[in-house]
């Protein structure tokens, strides 16, 4: 009785957590002016985030002339609803021309939803 029991609980956790553990999008892109970023999102799940979304990436000047300032904004979007469960902003100060930078982001996500992710630079 035992096993059974416990395959039933195993089968009910990873029904439960199968809407955030396997999404992921390919490459995105976002540009304001001479600023390119490209960036790439993933669902996860762990005991000490439970569900939530990682972002990966980097942004680059593009342009002849530093970019001062330069600040992208991530905001993980409720498919269903339409509403920003999670928004997070990244600084990267003064980009000069040709540079680039990395950046990683957790966005924290519910289990039971989807989501997709955009980023806005501001």
């Amino acid at each position: 009785m035992k096993p059974v029991i416990v395959a039933l609980a195993l089968l009910a956790a990873a029904i439960f957590f199968a809407g955030c553990t396997a999404g992921s999008t390919g490459g995105q892109d976002a540009a304001a002016g001479s600023l390119r970023a490209h960036f790439e999102y993933h669902e996860s799940w762990g005991f000490t985030y439970g569900c939530y979304g990682r972002v990966t990436g980097y942004v680059y000047n593009a342009g002849s002339a530093p970019a001062d300032n330069a600040r992208l904004v991530f905001n993980l979007i409720d498919t269903g609803t339409g509403t920003i469960r999670d928004s997070k902003p990244v600084f990267f100060g003064t980009l000069d021309a040709g540079q680039s930078r990395t950046y990683e982001v957790i966005l924290d996500g519910e289990c039971t939803h989807d989501y997709r992710v955009e980023a806005v630079f501001g």
